[in-house]
């Protein structure tokens, strides 16, 4: 199994953030995509959530997991490489005024080398992250 992780920091507050993009069933509300875009079914570990792609593929995800500032999940079906995927969304407060982002996983790829998998991973994680930079522009300004 692989693993694989990417961090950012934030010059908010831990809650601030949290409280952009922590919801579950919104990705729209950092990644920029319409709220239809992503339907969540379900409330709580558990709960499922449908996100569509421009193409109109699907990918649905899984609760597995919730804390303060986190959460986990696993994918249940979608048009990608992986067997088995676990990913964990968290936010550390760093201190009143700022906060690190993590996005986390384990996952199997076995049509990939481990080296390309985990790159493939990194590289959807820089992607939402760049989505969640964008969306916070008016807010405040990230640093890297």
């Amino acid at each position: 199994m692989l693993t694989t992780r990417v961090t950012q920091q934030f010059p908010l507050a831990a809650d601030a953030l949290w409280a952009h993009i922590g919801d579950f069933g919104d990705t729209g509300r950092w990644s920029g995509r319409p709220p239809e875009a992503c339907v969540q079914s379900g409330s709580g570990v558990g709960a499922l959530r449908t996100l569509i792609l421009d193409d109109g593929r699907e990918i649905v995800d899984r609760l597995e997991a919730e804390g303060e500032y986190s959460y986990s999940y696993s994918i249940v079906s979608a048009p990608l490489p992986y067997t088995y995927y676990l990913a964990t969304m968290a936010v550390t407060p760093v201190d009143k005024n700022s906060c690190e982002f993590a996005w986390s996983s384990e996952f199997t790829v076995p049509t990939m080398s481990d080296e390309k998998a985990i790159e493939f991973t990194r590289n959807i994680y820089r992607m939402g992250i760049a989505m969640m930079l964008d969306s916070l522009a008016d807010i405040a300004p990230a640093t890297t």
